[in-house]
């Protein structure tokens, strides 16, 4: 007897995974997901980038099957995740699992949202199709945890490519064998490069569309009849051969607890509209500064105790990260996030913008900060953040987090959720929509047609 392939047991698990089976802790977390990535997306809309891929998604016309969020139009699914999907990665405000790295519901939610649009799913169906995606990119990822960095590779755009085929073929019905295929699909369009961490380029914030567009690409491929490679994860060729070899796989965590461990449960709300892996120092950063009423003036030195594998992401090179050059380069710089919180005690969408980039405070406070590699920290495990500073008076003060604010083991409450899904909604939509949307989506279970739920999107 052939031991079935990894595609072969997520498609077998997705097939048994119904509204009624998944339990309400999880169900109640989808519905908090949903409206944190939406008002992630909306808080995008306007910028630079965004403006470019929505030209470029309306030029290419077509059918009108799915909205593009705060809009009237509706264009083909692929071309409505692709501009939709990208907006959540915008000011890199969208969740994060830790232990695979990857923004799922970047991905995840708006290829949901749009797939049942045009289908006339239910609220029940769409949230199923959610859950599946999140264990289906969370686990791919976890096999190879740090290896797809460790050479150069952003896991959202590969590890998202399979949590959006899952969520697609889910919607659209189809049955183990078509599923599968759309895991081998979705294997050969799985893409995404580091390269922007150089200069701060656009393509980072892409990839959530991309991979968005590849996975319903491959489901509705699938739909059709066309096949992909059985093996795509396992395999001589596989994902983990070609993308991850400077790590050992650990394949059996591709389906390790299904249907009993819930890994968007483990996915960690983002607190803050940047890296994510700066958060915990960040939190740190603002402990000193409260507990202390520490001024910027009498800091000495900033000293933070970094995991090798987040170096070459947040720290290196180091004057570049004390110096980003855009506001988004700046997102992705330790030095900076942290001397922005010691300033200013927050840090907003507002405050990663060029202006703060020559701000003479943040500047002085970035100079005077160094890393040390300590790799006793709990990484990627959670995402854990350590913080020594020393005064000009002599005294050294330190602050430690073994997990980021927003995780599973440190969470935020849904008041919180609540306060940034109304801040960045409220910068596209008036405040009783953005009210409607929230006590909506809150009640998404009770929708017969997610169609309805998307009218509130509409511009």
């Amino acid at each position: 007897m052939t031991t079935p392939s990894i595609s072969t047991e997520l498609a077998r698990f997705a097939g048994a995974l119904d509204y009624g089976n998944i339990p309400a802790e999880v169900m109640d977390n989808a519905k908090l997901r949903l409206l944190d990535t939406v008002g992630v997306c909306l808080a995008s809309i306007g910028m630079p980038y965004a403006n470019a891929i929505l030209a470029h998604v309306e030029d290419q016309g077509g059918r009108e099957d799915a909205r593009l969020f705060a809009t009237s139009v509706r264009l083909p699914v692929p071309l409505a995740v692709l501009y939709n999907a990208s907006l959540a990665h915008g000011n890199d405000y969208d969740d994060t699992h830790s232990r695979s790295i990857v923004h799922v519901g970047g991905v995840v939610v708006p290829t949901a949202l749009a797939v049942a649009e045009k289908k006339s799913r239910s609220g029940k169906q769409t949230l199923a199709a959610i859950v599946t995606g999140y264990e289906i990119a969370t686990r791919v990822g976890m096999v190879a945890s740090k290896g797809f960095h460790s050479q150069g590779f952003h896991p959202t755009g590969v590890c998202g490519a399979f949590g959006a085929a899952a969520t697609a073929a889910k919607l659209l019905g189809l049955d183990e064998g078509q599923f599968a295929h759309a895991m081998g699909i979705a294997g050969s369009q799985a893409s995404g490069s580091l390269e922007f961490l150089a200069d701060g380029a656009w393509t980072k914030r892409l990839h959530p569309g991309w991979s968005a567009h590849a996975g319903v690409s491959a489901a509705g491929l699938a739909e059709q009849g066309f096949t992909g490679p059985r093996h795509t994860f396992e395999g001589r060729y596989g994902l983990y051969a070609l993308y991850a070899t400077a790590t050992p796989p650990d394949l059996g965590l591709a389906t390790a607890g299904l249907m009993q461990e819930w890994e968007i449960l483990n996915t960690d709300f983002k607190p803050y509209p940047c890296g994510h892996i700066s958060h915990p120092y960040m939190d740190c950063a603002l402990q000193l500064r409260e507990q202390h009423s520490l001024a910027p003036m009498n800091i000495e030195s900033i000293e933070l105790r970094v995991p090798a594998a987040a170096v070459p992401i947040l720290c290196e090179p180091l004057e570049d990260k004390r110096r980003p050059q855009t506001g988004y380069a700046a997102r992705f710089s330790l030095p900076f996030s942290t001397a922005l919180i010691f300033a200013y005690g927050k840090a907003e969408i507002d405050d990663f913008s060029d202006e703060r980039l020559v701000d003479p405070v943040i500047r002085e406070l970035s100079d005077r900060t160094t890393y040390v590699i300590d790799d006793s920290l709990p990484f990627p495990e959670t995402f854990p953040g350590w913080v020594v500073v020393r005064l000009k008076s002599g005294a050294r003060l330190e602050s430690r987090m073994d997990a980021s604010r927003g995780s599973r083991e440190h969470p935020m409450s849904d008041t919180e959720i609540f306060r940034k899904f109304e801040a960045n909604a409220s910068r596209v939509l008036p405040p009783d929509r953005v009210q409607g949307l929230w006590a909506a989506g809150r009640q998404l279970e009770r929708f017969d047609d997610i169609k309805h739920f998307c009218d509130l999107l509409a511009a």
